[in-house]
């Protein structure tokens, strides 16, 4: 009787359009109801059985349902979903096979079916990529259903965290393979023969690709004549070759933690191009002339394929202590060793050059992680940089610097590293920022040109809660095929090349260089290249982000009430975001572990600080001293808390 009634159909439509309606991000809960979050104050309850429409991260749209003045949501389209591709481990339940997305709550399973070109029979624990091929908002048979489209990792595979990394970020999980590589015969002609010439590498002691050598004299005016060696691996990888493909791909090396997969094939990056001690090898030399002011004397830049043959591999530790302690040399070259107290001395001078004429980074040391043969982190190590690294970057941005002359003067283009200083949409915080602490020679303009920036920099290079505060406004580094200014490095142009094992923009700048050299035809790169570089280096440093949070988080899982020293790098409104200076493991402290009384405590985000009772008792850059009080397996977030007053 009721069922085709237009009355009863109008009415109907009419309640559903009087219904509030919102939309938002689904917030699930381990116990298996939710919340909809509908911005920074406002979310509403979802039952568990309407959980089970949605998942955690979905964004949807729905209806808002009013029972005894208590509302609820009622989840009805997907707007979009957060799970399309996706890691997850593998399960049984009821003998069906279902899968566990990370990130999610751990009793979310999904129903899932094997793709065909998957091999591996998959057994419980084990790690997979799928793709969601059904929603309940979005399929009539009402549930979650999931394709597994490649294999991982096993359950008890000690690489497991580092194969899901990649993975998560569709990585690759070895070296390219290719057949027999040899040199092409157009790169064995006017090869000048330098096996005679006293170079010697520097690294650290377990590298094998080598990719510098450096050699170095003074002459009677007190000039440093600096031969830096470049390994040439465009000698064998011709381009637009096969070889040549992959490694447009993959852009560069991928460094994690004691795991790195090569841009290029392991026999080319580890031994054909590598500088080995005691081997012929092929490379591009930079010949160069420095002043004993640090100047490149720019008319004397030469740059020569070469065979070269290094004649000691030494390590960073070995040349530092051989330096600053007078120890023993890992060769007994007399030469090698009068060239290392002129790079040492030339090192210095390029730093006060580079502190002058251009921006030198404050040291902050690196962290290396040591695992043990279950590759579970035994300790974290903090570096120092000292003279021998010093000595290495300092020779390679002068190398840099030479390429860059040659690229802007005598061939127009290349592939340039560029950094455009403060984003522009920031730049009315910053200057708020710079005269609320007495800062205000500065406006939009000069604070968006290049000399501007530089000239900031070194105002506040000193300042660690200035510097700390100004970084988030930053821009991101890019690429170009003109030169354009580096604002971080302090240079108005910047292009690389050392680093074409490990590189392929270095790669790129490598065959200008030679088509200029051998009066070829000069081409530019290709802007979609840039496009790609750019994307790749982004996901290698969140997928290197994520594997030392893993890491940190498995290290400090069993530190809980130890005490660490740390710095304060972030102020949000939940609290303070630091860095653990001895490990370089980065926690965040709620406001709760600061101060006890809610009402007693603000924090200031836009000015840096925290106030406790309307006094600044915290802020930026300060060094404070923190207990370890909880470690989240879920999402590897360290929680730690004060353990006194600031240090």
């Amino acid at each position: 009787m009721f069922q085709n009634n237009p009355l009863l159909a109008q009415l109907k439509q009419a309640l559903h359009e009087q219904t509030p309606r919102v939309e938002g991000i689904v917030r699930a809960h381990e116990k298996g109801f939710g919340f909809l979050d509908v911005d920074n104050k406002k979310s509403y309850f979802i039952p568990v059985a309407k959980m089970k429409t949605v998942c955690n991260g979905d964004k949807v749209s729905g209806t808002v349902i009013s029972h005894n003045d208590k509302e609820s949501f009622e989840p009805e389209s997907l707007i979009e979903g957060a799970l399309q591709q996706f890691i997850g481990k593998i399960g049984f339940q009821d003998r069906a096979m279902v899968i566990y997305p990370e990130n999610m709550p751990t009793n979310f399973a999904i129903r899932c079916k094997i793709n065909n070109q998957v091999n591996e029979k998959l057994k419980e624990g084990d790690w997979v990529v799928a793709t969601l091929i059904s929603h309940p908002l979005q399929e009539e048979n009402n549930h979650f259903l999931a394709e597994v489209i490649r294999f991982v990792a096993e359950s008890g595979s000690p690489y497991q965290l580092w194969l899901k990394t990649l993975a998560r970020y569709d990585l690759e999980t070895h070296a390219p393979q290719t057949e027999t590589l040899t040199i092409s015969e157009t790169e064995l002609d006017n090869r000048q023969d330098l096996t005679n010439v006293h170079f010697f590498t520097i690294d650290s002691e377990d590298t094998e690709d080598m990719d510098d050598a450096i050699a170095v004299s003074k002459n009677e005016l007190g000039h440093y004549q600096l031969m830096v060696a470049i390994a040439d691996p465009t000698a064998y990888v011709l381009q637009n070759s096969e070889l040549d493909n992959i490694a447009k791909i993959r852009n560069f090396t991928t460094y994690l933690p004691d795991f790195n997969i090569p841009m290029l094939p392991k026999d080319l990056a580890n031994e054909l191009c590598s500088l080995k001690a005691n081997q012929k090898r092929p490379a591009m030399i930079c010949k160069m002339n420095i002043d004993e002011a640090g100047n490149i004397i720019t008319d004397e830049i030469t740059f020569i394929p070469a065979w070269i043959e290094s004649k000691a591999k030494l390590a960073y530790n070995n040349v530092s202590n051989f330096l600053e302690n007078n120890d023993e040399l890992a060769t007994n070259d007399f030469s090698i060793k009068q060239q290392l107290n002129w790079l040492a001395d030339l090192a210095k001078i390029r730093i006060i050059w580079r502190q002058t004429h251009a921006l030198v980074f404050k040291d902050k040391g690196d962290y290396r992680f040591e695992l043990n043969e279950n590759r579970q982190v035994q300790s974290i190590i903090k570096e120092t940089r000292r003279i021998a690294n010093h000595i290495v970057e300092e020779v390679m941005v002068l190398a840099n610097q030479a390429l860059t002359l040659q690229l802007q003067h005598k061939i127009g283009f290349g592939i340039f590293n560029i950094h455009s200083g403060f984003d522009n949409k920031y730049i009315e915080q910053v200057v708020n920022f710079l005269n609320d602490n007495g800062i205000t020679e500065f406006n939009k303009e000069s604070l968006l040109s290049f000399d501007g920036y530089v000239k900031l920099r070194r105002i506040i290079d000193n300042n660690p809660f200035l510097t700390t505060k100004l970084r988030k406004f930053q821009s991101p580094a890019d690429f170009s095929t003109e030169p354009q200014p580096h604002f971080g490095l302090g240079f108005e142009a910047y292009a690389t090349w050392t680093s074409p094992i490990r590189k392929y923009g270095d790669m790129v700048n490598h065959r200008l260089i030679k088509a200029y050299i051998r009066s070829q035809e000069l081409t530019p790169p290709d802007k979609e290249q840039l496009k790609s570089m750019n994307e790749r280096r982004k996901i290698l440093r969140f997928a290197e982000r994520d594997m030392a949070e893993n890491l940190y988080a498995q290290y400090l899982s069993d530190k809980i009430g130890e005490n660490y020293s740390a710095e304060i790098i972030d102020i949000n409104r939940g609290g303070a975001r630091i860095r653990l200076c001895d490990i370089g493991a980065f926690a965040f402290i709620p406001l709760s572990m600061i101060h006890p009384v809610k009402e007693e405590i603000i924090p200031l985000p836009d000015e840096g600080i925290i106030k406790i009772k309307d006094e600044a008792c915290y802020k930026l850059a300060d060094p404070i001293s923190v207990v370890i009080h909880q470690v989240k397996s879920e999402n590897q977030a360290i929680i730690a808390k004060l353990s006194m007053n600031k240090e």
